[in-house]
C-alpha cells in the first residue's frame, strides 16, 4: 500500500503551495537550471500570496539576480519537517524593486543582510510557480509516527502519506 495520490490544479494548487511555503519559511532556491552544477542556496521566504507566488529579498548585484537576468527559470524545494510536508516546484522569477512592497515585507531579521528598508541594494524576487510535486501526511507527524510503530510491530504497512502534482 503506497501513498494516496491527490493531484491539484489552479486555485487548489495555489492553496497547497501557500500552506507549505508559509509553514516552511526557508527553502532551497535553484537558478541557472541549464548548467551543472545547478546553483542552489537557502533563502528566507518573505511572503506567499493567494496565487501561490513566493517572494524573497535579494541583493541587487547578487549572483542569483545575475543568473535570473539570463534565465527566469527557477526551482524551489521546501521542507516542513515538523509536519512531514515537502514541496518541489518549478516556475519563473521576476526581479524588481518596489518600495511599497519592501516596506510591507521588511522585518528586523532582514537587517542581517540590508541596511534598512531604504537600502538601494534591496530587490524582490517574485517566484511564480508553474508545476511541481508535494508530499505530506493526512493526519500529521505524530499519527504518522504511531502508524510506523504499529507497522514495525505488526509487519503491516501503515503508510499515512499523501502526495500529488501541483499545476497552476
Amino acid at each position: 500500500m503506497g501513498n494516496d495520490i491527490n493531484n491539484l490544479s489552479g486555485s487548489n494548487a495555489a492553496i497547497k503551495i501557500k500552506e507549505l511555503a508559509d509553514s516552511a519559511r526557508i527553502c532551497i532556491m535553484m537558478t541557472d537550471l541549464d548548467k551543472r552544477p545547478i546553483s542552489a542556496r537557502p533563502m528566507a521566504i518573505q511572503k506567499t500570496d493567494d496565487q501561490g507566488r513566493i517572494y524573497f529579498f535579494s541583493e541587487k548585484n547578487s549572483l542569483k539576480n545575475e543568473e535570473l537576468r539570463h534565465s527566469q527559470e527557477m526551482q524551489l524545494t521546501l521542507s516542513n519537517e515538523k509536519n512531514s510536508e515537502y514541496l518541489n516546484v518549478f516556475g519563473h522569477a521576476d526581479v524588481y524593486r518596489d518600495q511599497e512592497e519592501i516596506d510591507e515585507m521588511y522585518s528586523a531579521f532582514v537587517n542581517t543582510w540590508f541596511d534598512g528598508k531604504k537600502d538601494p541594494n534591496i530587490t524582490i524576487i517574485r517566484f511564480t510557480p508553474e508545476a511541481g510535486h508535494y508530499w505530506d501526511t493526512k493526519h500529521g507527524k505524530l499519527i504518522q509516527l504511531a502508524g510506523m510503530l504499529v507497522g514495525a510491530v505488526t509487519g503491516k504497512q501503515t503508510d499515512d502519506g499523501i502526495e500529488g502534482r501541483v499545476k497552476l
